[in-house]
């Protein structure tokens, strides 16, 4: 790197504007921003605020909500947090329109220019068809409102038909797939009812979304069941080339010391995928890290989002479903607009340990799930330490490849 070349990222701050910076260096501006583009291709430097210290806003500009379509679910998962699975139920043809009326009210009244539905459950693709005509009415109604509405599935993709693709492709709808590794290690936690197993239909149905263009992300539960396939579902993962999280569980013990070596190992794997082109920052997440762009807390709920139940309950959170001893509103009240409930819901998210405060992570880990918090601190603080470095490493060896692939090196 040159001196001038030096200079010029030394003066980048993330306040000072390219005006500045070029009268200070005396840079003709023509030639300064030809070379921040080139900087902006490798990402050394982006032209946007993401790193900016995290500030809660005083308002929602969007909302985020976990919708609870239905109990009814195929799978029989070891560590599911649903009280209420498995009992009958979805949401009527009633409480979706209403939950419609009070998205008109919030939007007209707040100014809500996006939204953003998981439809979630149970498991939601059995709820499909009481859907299919609620999603397009949805979209319509709010984008006359200038609102964009977005829909997601979060699901176990054991059910996926060419209608649901096309339906899907129509409306621009992605997924969120749950999967916890490969044949029988991920059939040790996730069984269908009936006892079978639920991978090779669940592959299968990945590779047709892939196929399509639809849009997916795969979540895992890592938990003590699954810990040591982690390594092979890693490299199925990277072969596929979709986004894919590694969430631990929560509420259950886990094998602190197998927990490390297999992330590790799996951390090594894609270490070498790295250097072959796979693109780890777009394409990795682990937990709630937000290690990308920072936050001011971990989730949208208690601010921006929270968790509709099937009969209308608005909770802080979906582990809250079903759950009649936490506080609540009803979509049906006819005083409060959906901001208004959230605001005067439960608030978990400002609980946090003092340590938190003090940590040079705090806006990377945002103290974890808010409700699973032990002593106002993310039980895997210790953990994240270890690895939040070794994925920042990565993350700066995937740059250090891009250098050198625009020559720069």
């Amino acid at each position: 790197m040159t001196k001038p070349q030096y200079n010029i990222l030394s003066a980048i701050d993330g306040q000072t504007d390219t005006t500045e910076i070029s009268n200070r260096l005396s840079v003709r501006p023509d030639r300064l921003d030809a070379y921040l583009k080139m900087l902006s291709a490798t990402e050394i430097v982006r032209f946007d605020t993401d790193f900016s210290l995290p500030q809660k806003p005083e308002v929602p500009k969007s909302l985020n909500f976990w919708i609870h379509t239905t109990n009814r679910c195929n799978l029989s998962c070891s560590y599911c947090y649903i009280s209420t699975l498995h009992t009958p139920g979805g949401m009527s043809k009633e409480t979706k329109q209403q939950l419609l009326r009070k998205l008109i009210e919030t939007v007209t009244k707040r100014g809500i220019r996006y939204i953003k539905f998981r439809l979630a459950g149970g498991e939601p693709l059995t709820q499909f068809k009481s859907w299919k005509s609620f999603i397009p009415q949805a979209k319509e109604a709010l984008k006359a409102l200038g609102c964009k509405l977005d829909i997601a599935f979060i699901t176990n993709l054991t059910i996926l038909t060419d209608e649901i693709i096309a339906f899907s492709k129509e409306h621009n709808i992605s997924y969120g797939v749950s999967l916890d590794g490969l044949g029988q290690t991920n059939d040790a936690s996730r069984k269908l009812r009936n006892g079978g197993g639920s991978f090779e239909k669940v592959h299968q149905n990945i590779r047709a979304l892939v196929s399509h263009g639809l849009p997916l992300s795969v979540n895992t539960v890592v938990n003590n069941l699954n810990l040591e396939g982690l390594p092979d579902l890693t490299r199925y993962l990277v072969a596929l080339d979709v986004p894919f999280r590694y969430s631990i569980v929560k509420g259950e013990a886990i094998d602190a010391e197998k927990l490390e070596k297999y992330l590790s190992e799996s951390y090594t794997i894609m270490e070498k995928a790295i250097q072959t082109g796979w693109s780890f920052s777009s394409r990795h997440q682990f937990c709630d890290l937000k290690l990308n762009e920072l936050g001011f807390q971990t989730c949208a709920s208690g601010f921006s989002g929270g968790a509709i139940y099937i009969d209308g309950t608005l909770n802080y959170c979906h582990v809250h479903a079903g759950d009649a001893s936490q506080p609540a509103h009803s979509i049906f009240e006819d005083d409060l607009d959906l901001v208004d409930m959230i605001q005067q819901g439960s608030h978990y998210e400002d609980i946090k340990s003092k340590d938190c405060s003090l940590c040079k992570y705090k806006s990377v880990c945002t103290s974890g799930c808010p409700i699973y918090r032990v002593n106002g601190k993310d039980p895997q603080c210790s953990l994240y330490h270890t690895f939040i470095p070794r994925i920042y490493e990565l993350q700066a060896r995937e740059r250090l490849k891009l250098l050198r692939d625009y020559g720069m090196m």
